[in-house]
């Protein structure tokens, strides 16, 4: 029995070793060029044999008794060969062996002064490449050497390649220049989008040049002095000639006391200055040679290369694809090979690999910059030399990441939330600019423009956002600080000339823009394009709605418009998600998911993203993560908790029982797989949406879901509507209405509706109240009623070492404790506290209503009467000068009736869950004078009742009234 060998091992212990001293006999044999097995000096047990299959004089193979015990890491060689490495980098070592049966499958071998290990391919007549896998070398002379283990093993030839994709066959070819192309495995691009024949095309066409010029000009001479824009932008255009004038020679700068990360990020700014400075002016020769002359020794330079982080690579690739592309004229072949060749060592190394056949296009690390820039970015710059680069990366671009953004895009928001959705969304854009500029038009559904505004509806006067997924927002930003992402707005700004997606950029994002970000402010912003004036994003319309996908809609009931936080601002503001597809990734198990904020967070997100638990660093996939921050026991939302479920399929980290939403699968790979019924990513469905009577000032904003499929078998039906009222009312700003009709298949299993805050809440009877303050900062209150269940149990969890329990297994709490990563600087809401509102006897269906308010928090403030409404197939609440009413069970088809108490002023009634048709409304029998017109995808009328009464509803399928007026505005 043997062992295979641990390759990892070695590698960390030749690259820690440097390279190692050849042996004097050694033949010195270069990387990438295979030579033969017999061209190290070799005594007994090793012997030369004839084979017709074997390539040169013959192969190698030993004779004599196995030998099972591991040689001792001092033994010598008894094949040694001297690898000659030329720049760092990893490497993969393939031999071409016979094995021809179990007794002689093996050989010991190490490398430098590591240990030998065992290791040998599976017994075969025929002759097979087998490679160690990878490891890293640093430049120089490194030995690798071989012992005998078992006889009649053999070794023909050998080959150490940085082309890790490459695998020989056969007798095995040089992995040489061109580059063997893996085959493609994805349909070509289309004919409209393939790269011209001409330079430059990546980022930039020959016509655009013009334009960057003339805004160079004005920036420079000043002719927009105090225009902000053009202020940053002269700020990035001096750092540009600064740093084209900091190497004269072309040669790699001498390394300073700096880290590493510094020196390299000095010389990547350096040559990317260079090679833009030709661009720009090609009789700049000697701009571009620089360019050049320092990428090339830049990707041969073992602190600058030595990153295994994907990130940090595909900067290196994108860089290089800039120059090659800038400076193409100039480009000679031997420069030309060395690019390539590098960017066919290091995209392997990738996450996604190379090809780009690993991870999903849609929610994970592959939905990024890897393929959509950066590996793009090489396909286009090389595609002269290299056309099956671009089939390869763009061909998969086009058949797997347009059509589901598309998708996604028809939402208006991104499935990735508040911080990893702006991130992605970056990368969306950086493929829109791209393919644009090249000539390829746009490949992305128009819908693209749209995406922004979801955040900012999400914004709060405090300068954060509304929670949503996993935030890392929160881990770095200080309170008072401006959260801000500003490729997220810059990019689509000037795509899409966007005025009010322009002004957030210009007015709010833009001071945050750093060093990094000065090549794409100079290349995709528009500074011509007036941002809107400041008031326009103040006249946006106060809710708005995303549909599915997204199945999510945010209201409000004001703006403001500054990025310093405004504590004491009279917004609320109420995010209200179905959540219809859950595309993975950083999305969590919370579909039916609310929040409310108004002079702070009152109804929160609970949990941390990224925190640590006794110094311990607790991220995705943590403890915390997995069992509570993901699950549906952290969100504003329903469990039904099932003894002995459990949720581990796809972690094995998952322990707790929450009695919530399933989890989905893992990743989808693409559009296909998300949208594959048997794969089950679709979790809900919006069925009711509107805002009205008045579309940009609405008094309500309605929407409804069906989320059974967010759970198991355990749940049957299950609806949840929600109505945000906009009370028009300084001292009462807003209610947030929220009804759930849900079903068990067993009436014994626990239904527990939730409500998160930071502060503990106080439970008076039937009413909940929860504050807000902190500091002087924050000064806000909600208050719920619980409408329905009658007599139901309300509880509070949570307290110190009680912050993030979730049942387990034996029917006990387990909690998975948190704190912020950075204690001083953070603006996480992680909460502390939970309620739980429990029906008071089991039953199979249960009616939950709670009627939610916001306003002042101290007892100053006294929060409105809510007064139930019920009869026998609707149920409701009236608050302050507005009543809403539920059906309790199917749409109400034909007729219904309820009381509504006398009341002093006139009451503005909405009714919910009817039928498509024409209703009429009688108060105390008088006859009907209008009917209302309640559409298909709405389902509800809204009235004016000038008194109290027995109100009858019915319904007829064609007009025979006049239609109502409208209703005056408030």
């Amino acid at each position: 029995m043997r062992n295979w060998i641990n390759w990892r091992h070695l590698a960390g212990y030749a690259l820690a070793c440097g390279a190692a001293a050849a042996h004097a006999t050694d033949a010195a044999f270069p990387t990438e060029t295979i030579f033969e097995a017999e061209a190290a000096s070799y005594q007994a047990p090793w012997f030369l044999q004839s084979s017709g299959t074997a390539a040169g004089a013959g192969y190698l193979a030993a004779q004599g008794p196995a030998v099972p015990q591991l040689p001792a890491a001092s033994a010598p060689a008894e094949l040694s060969y001297a690898i000659a490495v030329d720049h760092a980098s990893s490497y993969k070592i393939w031999l071409r062996v016979y094995a021809p049966d179990e007794a002689a499958n093996s050989l010991y071998a190490a490398v430098d002064d590591g240990p030998y290990v065992n290791f040998g391919p599976a017994a075969s007549p025929n002759w097979q490449w087998i490679s160690t896998g990878e490891f890293k070398l640093s430049a120089g002379t490194h030995q690798l050497k071989i012992k005998y283990r078992e006889a009649r093993t053999g070794i023909d030839r050998l080959l150490v390649t940085a082309q890790s994709y490459f695998v020989p066959s056969g007798l095995g070819t040089n992995p040489g220049f061109p580059v063997a192309m893996p085959a493609p495995n994805q349909p070509a691009p289309p004919s409209s989008a393939m790269p011209p024949h001409e330079h430059p095309r990546l980022f930039v066409r020959r016509p655009d040049v013009a334009q960057l010029i003339r805004f160079k000009d004005d920036a420079l001479g000043g002719a927009h002095s105090g225009n902000p824009e053009y202020e940053r932008l002269k700020q990035a255009w001096t750092a540009m000639s600064a740093a084209a004038a900091a190497n004269t020679d072309g040669e790699l700068p001498a390394r300073g006391s700096g880290t590493d990360a510094v020196y390299c990020a000095g010389v990547a700014s350096t040559i990317q200055a260079k090679a833009l400075g030709y661009l720009l002016d090609p009789s700049n020769v000697v701009s571009g040679q620089h360019a050049i002359k320092l990428m090339s020794a830049y990707l041969d330079k073992d602190i600058c290369q030595a990153s295994s982080d994907t990130r940090v690579i595909g900067e290196s690739i994108t860089l290089s694809a800039i120059v090659y592309d800038w400076c193409y004229p100039l480009m000679g072949t031997q420069a030309k090979q060395l690019f390539v060749q590098r960017f066919m060592e290091r995209a392997p190394q990738m996450e996604i690999g190379f090809p780009t056949v690993k991870q999903g296009s849609i929610s994970g690390h592959g939905a990024e910059a890897q393929l959509m820039r950066d590996q793009m970015s090489a396909a286009i710059a090389f595609y002269d030399e290299e056309p099956a680069l671009y089939n390869l990366i763009g061909g998969r671009f086009f058949a797997t990441y347009v059509n589901v953004r598309d998708y996604a895009y028809g939402s208006g928001a991104h499935h990735q939330g508040d911080s990893y959705g702006p991130y992605r969304y970056t990368w969306d854009m950086f493929a829109a600019w791209i393919m644009r500029r090249m000539g390829a038009g746009d490949v992305f559904s128009a819908q693209q423009q749209t995406v922004p505004y979801q955040w900012l509806y999400m914004r709060r006067p405090d300068g954060q956002l509304m929670r949503d997924g996993d935030t890392y927002q929160s881990q770095y930003m200080q309170q008072g600080k401006y959260w801000y992402e500003p490729r997220a707005y810059m990019l689509p700004a000037s795509f899409y000339n966007d005025p009010l997606i322009k002004y957030e950029f210009a007015a709010k994002q833009l001071p945050n823009m750093g060093a990094a970000d000065d090549i794409w402010l100079i290349l995709m912003n528009n500074p011509e394009l007036a941002p809107a004036p400041a008031a326009a994003q103040g006249e946006l319309p106060l809710s708005r709605y995303f549909a599915d996908p997204a199945g999510l809609m945010i209201a409000r009931t004001g703006w403001t418009n500054s990025t310093q936080p405004q504590y004491g601002a009279d917004v609320a503001i109420a995010t209200m998600k179905v959540g219809a597809t859950n595309f993975g990734g950083h999305q969590h198990q919370d579909a039916g998911h609310f929040e409310l904020y108004y002079k702070g967070a009152l109804a929160i997100d609970s949990g941390i993203y990224q925190g640590a638990n006794q110094g311990v660093e607790q991220g995705y996939g943590s403890a915390h993560d997995l069992n509570y921050h993901k699950r549906t026991i952290a969100h504003n939302a329903m469990l039904v908790y099932t003894p002995g479920e459990t949720f581990n399929e796809s972690f094995a980290a998952i322990v707790s029982n929450d009695g919530g939403q399933r989890f989905v699968g893992p990743e989808p790979a693409n559009k296909d797989v998300l949208l594959n019924p048997s794969k089950s990513y679709a979790v809900a469905a919006s069925t009711r949406h509107q805002v009205g009577p008045d579309s940009a000032r609405p008094d309500y904003s309605y929407l409804k879901g069906d989320l059974a499929k967010a759970y198991t078998a355990k749940i049957s039906a299950y609806t949840r509507s929600f109505v945000f009222l906009n009370l028009k009312n300084s001292a009462h700003p807003a209610a947030l209405l929220v009804l759930d009709k849900v079903s068990s298949s067993d009436p014994n299993y626990k239904k527990t509706w939730l409500l998160h805050s930071v502060q503990e809440p106080s439970i008076d009877g039937d009413t909940v109240t929860i504050e807000r303050t902190v500091a002087n900062q924050y000064n806000g209150k909600l208050v719920n009623r619980t409408v329905l269940p009658a007599g139901a149990q309300i509880a509070k969890v949570g307290g110190s070492g009680m912050e993030f329990t979730v049942p387990n297994a034996q029917g006990g709490l387990d909690n998975y404790p948190i704190a912020p990563l950075y204690p001083t600087s953070n603006t996480e809401e992680a909460g502390a506290w939970r309620v739980e509102v429990v029906p008071a006897t089991p039953a199979a269906s249960d009616l939950f209503l709670n009627a939610m308010q916001v306003l002042d928090a101290g007892t100053q403030s006294i929060p409105l009467a809510t007064e139930a409404i019920a009869s026998e197939l609707m149920a409701g609440v009236k608050i302050a000068d507005r009543a809403v009413l539920f059906a309790k069970g199917a749409d109400i088809a034909a007729g219904a009736s309820f009381v509504l108490a006398p009341a002093g002023a006139p009451l503005r009634v909405l009714v919910t869950d009817l039928a498509p048709g024409f209703w009429r409304v009688s108060i105390d029998g008088a006859a009907a004078t209008v009917e209302y017109e309640v559409k298909a995808g709405e389902g509800t009328l809204y009235f004016l009742a000038q008194s109290g009464g027995n109100v009858a509803l019915t319904r007829a399928d064609a007009r025979t009234l006049p239609e109502p007026a409208p209703l005056p505005s408030l």
